[in-house]
């Protein structure tokens, strides 16, 4: 008896043993969610590298071919159709990927997306005429428009709450980092070599984005529920079906509403058009499908509305305080201003600065809160904008003498606080404020509206020079910069850490009021 007493003394754990062991087991079973949602975002980052490097393609080119004496060459005409032709295609695609995430879902979305992109990389190194260049930047506007929004869904639907605005926001950083890249390779290698060497990139995220499962959400949508439950299992952490059992329960909820206000929706109209009120309404479901026009009046609700309210007067804003007009001009500004700095290392050093400012906000944006830091950088870029203002007013109009290193200091600091909030956050509202059943259409609606914006503002820049100077258009845009932070402090909600349902039903409040 004693020896029984004393064997079981020896095997009962201390106290406090058992908490220790299950906290050890709670940090891996963690750690094990978290890597399998990383692991997932790979294949994004890489689709969102290839966009970074897309977008720097025209000044690689033009840089290049613009009035060249040797290989293909490019007159002015030419050279302005190269930059404009992926900015006027980039809507087109946005808009098409609205209905083809929604339809084939958002993982095979983002495989056929790298269909144009290789093709486009491809045509650009082996380019012998300005028209090969031309039906690369067809594509490559097609792609990028097409990119971003079953990106973003994606990532938002993938997702737990407290690290999605950490895995959106490095995802995000991507496209910096694809600057950055492509700028070096432009800066290390020709022009053909450069695009050659791009292509593989492409390539990778192919085969990367096979290897990850789709979007639970969508697949329940869809009705797929054994899909959506293995793809949730995958998602965190490669566990069993119990192990996610609550958490799929309530996803199942989440789009269960989403049918249901839709179904409501239609019964009701469907039962005031018959005269019938005694017939139940699922026999008029039965009956009639919804058409375009009850879809386009579906889409049109609050719901969507106001969030998309909220995003694309995010991006107006984005655009004037980061002097989105004035890139294509960047280098001609910053001879005006006698910027002590050559070309090439001026496009990587600004590479550099956004890098630097996306990675600080991938460290802080959990911590302090979307709202915060889009405050934070609308108003540095505000200031930013204003003080380039006054420094060009007082050389140009008072004639005072130029400091050189006044308007490097202020470029550098507007690229770094650009990155810092506002060029990322507004994509992430993108995957996060609106509602599932809408979300595909109102993401790529909110992208081709992006890119309309940019559009615009580029090629009006010129001749809101030659209207008000080079100093009234610092002036104006830091204005905007202005009342873009009025909008972010009255509109902006935090979404940081709340869950997809928790963020529609916010919306929801804001309209009941």
């Amino acid at each position: 008896m004693d020896n029984a007493v004393a064997t079981a003394a020896i095997n009962e754990p201390e106290p406090g043993s058992l908490l220790i062991v299950s906290d050890c087991t709670s940090s891996r079973h963690k750690y094990k969610r978290t890597l399998s949602q990383v692991c997932a975002l790979v294949a994004q980052s890489l689709l969102m590298l290839d966009l970074g490097m897309m977008i720097v393609v025209p000044t690689i080119v033009i840089g290049a071919l613009h009035n060249a004496k040797e290989d293909l060459s490019l007159d002015d005409d030419q050279s302005s159709w190269i930059g404009s032709i992926m900015l006027l295609c980039q809507p087109l695609g946005c808009l098409l990927s609205g209905f083809v995430q929604g339809m084939l879902g958002r993982k095979l979305a983002m495989l056929l997306v790298n269909i144009p992109h290789i093709s486009a990389w491809y045509l650009i190194y082996a380019a012998d005429s300005p028209w090969m260049l031309y039906t690369a930047s067809v594509a490559m506007g097609i792609g990028i428009g097409f990119l971003e929004a079953p990106t973003m869904a994606y990532i938002g639907e993938i997702s737990e709450p407290d690290i999605r605005g950490t895995l959106s926001t490095f995802a995000s950083t991507f496209v910096v980092l694809g600057h950055l890249l492509e700028f070096i390779l432009g800066y290390l290698f020709s022009w053909r070599e450069a695009m050659l060497i791009s292509c593989l990139v492409p390539v990778t995220a192919s085969v990367a984005t096979f290897l990850i499962p789709e979007s639970p959400v969508w697949l329940l949508m869809k009705g797929r529920r054994d899909e959506a439950l293995s793809s949730l299992r995958w998602l965190r952490g490669w566990c069993s079906a119990e192990e996610v059992s609550e958490e799929f329960h309530e996803l199942e909820l989440y789009c269960q509403e989403s049918k249901n206000e839709f179904k409501s929706l239609m019964e009701a109209k469907i039962r005031k058009s018959s005269g019938y009120i005694g017939v139940p309404d699922s026999e008029f479901v039965t009956q009639k499908k919804p058409s375009v026009v009850d879809m386009i009046r579906d889409f049109l609700r609050p719901g969507i509305l106001i969030p998309l309210r909220l995003v694309v007067a995010y991006f107006f804003f984005y655009h004037a305080a980061s002097l989105t007009a004035m890139r294509p001009y960047m280098i001609e500004v910053f001879t005006r201003l006698d910027v002590p700095l050559t070309p090439n290392k001026l496009t990587v050093i600004s590479a550099v600065l956004q890098l630097i400012g996306a990675i600080t906000c991938i460290c802080l944006v959990r911590l302090v809160g979307k709202k915060t830091l889009s405050l934070v950088s609308m108003s540095g870029c505000a200031l930013c904008c204003l003080s380039l203002s006054a420094y060009t007013y007082a050389i140009t109009q008072l004639q005072w003498s130029t400091a050189p290193t006044i308007p490097l200091i202020l470029f550098c600091t507007l690229y770094f606080t650009i990155n810092l909030g506002i060029s990322s956050i507004p994509w992430l509202l993108i995957s996060e404020v609106f509602p599932t059943r809408g979300r595909e259409v109102a993401g790529s609606l909110c992208a081709a509206i992006f890119y309309i914006n940019a559009f615009l503002v580029s090629k009006t820049w010129l001749n809101l020079q030659n209207l008000v100077e080079l100093y009234g258009c610092f002036f104006l845009y830091g204005i905007l910069a202005v009342v873009g932070i009025v909008h972010v402090i009255i509109y902006l909600p935090e979404t940081e850490g709340k869950t997809l349902s928790e963020i529609e039903k916010d919306f929801a409040r804001k309209n009941a009021r």
